[in-house]
């Protein structure tokens, strides 16, 4: 009876494992998914994170003032959009370094995948 309990309990706990393990993390009110930002390291001279954008998400405009190294962990086409409609398409690919100058005074963007991936990036920023 116990080892039935037992594997019955691994059974149940495995999806939410799993779950856990994606990284993504889900609303409420939309039972989809969000971006993350997942710190990795920051110090004097370098902050570092892991970027999990899901498909069909958006992050809010926002702006990058240092230079910075992006490696594609799982890789895809990320579109950059600026409040004023510009577009550029990144294509990451995986297990490739991709390096960004800081963006010029006062622009911003926001960060879209309306592809059906999930595009995996970890960016370290000099101070």
């Amino acid at each position: 009876m116990k080892r039935t309990l037992l594997a019955l309990t691994l059974v149940s706990a495995a999806p939410a494992l799993v779950y856990v393990a994606s990284g993504f993390s889900r609303t409420a009110a939309q039972g989809r998914p969000e971006m993350q930002r997942l710190p990795q390291f920051d110090n004097a001279r370098a902050a570092s994170w892991t970027s999990v954008v899901p498909p069909h998400t958006e992050s809010t405009y926002h702006r990058h003032d240092r230079y910075r190294a992006v490696v594609a962990i799982a890789g895809g086409d990320l579109k950059t959009i600026t409040p004023e409609g510009k577009v550029t398409v990144t294509h990451f690919e995986a297990g490739k370094a991709y390096w960004f100058e800081p963006m010029p005074p006062g622009e911003t963007h926001k960060d879209v995948n309306d592809s059906d991936r999930t595009i995996t990036v970890v960016t370290v920023e000099l101070k």
